[in-house]
């Protein structure tokens, strides 16, 4: 499981003004991401991930990998799965919008926009001012995310999803329709998440 980030005074006041700003949200209509690095190359040919504590570890192979690591995007919205891809695990803002170009404007299109909003946090591949731009051109909008909030993305719960449907007892096959029945329930907590937010004072949720 992620380490919770530790948040100042003004990381708890920016997730307070957040869940205030949020409360009546639509959360079927944004658009979540996040990326995570599967590393596989334990001494012992296997990899241990785990992010679900109400269940016990599981151990998964890497030797169908051959070592080294994985990175991956994922993204997800209430009406289900948006993009799965394997990316570099070093990516500048052009590789990011390269991506974006190849996975979530395709998804958009088909969508005919539908007043979808997008989800990301604030690392400098997604900030940067190219980046920033390329969204403005090709008319993106931004959900305004506030910073060490990994909390709040339900994308992050799903990775162990992901990663059990994957890799448990060294099977392979792919998770995206088993996903898509997940994604709807994770989106769907999501006024949980607000509110314990704003009961918490801006504080960290227990997700």
């Amino acid at each position: 499981m992620k380490a919770a980030p530790r948040l100042q005074q003004r990381h708890k006041n920016e997730r307070l003004q957040f869940a205030r700003s949020n409360m009546a949200t639509d959360w079927n209509k944004i658009i979540f991401r996040d990326e995570k690095k599967f590393n596989l190359d334990e001494p012992d040919g296997y990899a241990h991930y785990w992010r679900d504590l109400r269940k016990d570890p599981m151990y998964f192979s890497k030797r169908n990998f051959g070592g080294g690591s994985l990175m991956v995007w994922a993204a997800f919205c209430g009406n289900g799965t948006v993009a799965l891809s394997f990316i570099g695990t070093r990516t500048n803002s052009q590789d990011y919008q390269q991506l974006l170009a190849q996975h979530l404007l395709p998804y958009l299109r088909r969508r005919r926009r539908a007043n979808m909003i997008y989800q990301q946090d604030n690392a400098s591949v997604h900030a940067s001012n190219s980046t920033l731009a390329w969204f403005a051109a090709k008319n993106v909008v931004l959900l305004d995310w506030p910073a060490c909030s990994p909390d709040l993305n339900p994308v992050e719960n799903l990775w162990s999803v992901l990663v059990r449907r994957v890799y448990a007892n060294a099977k392979q096959y792919t998770p995206v329709n088993d996903l898509k029945k997940s994604d709807s329930c994770r989106v769907g907590c999501m006024p949980n998440r607000i509110f314990e937010v704003a009961q918490k004072q801006g504080g960290i949720t227990h997700y």
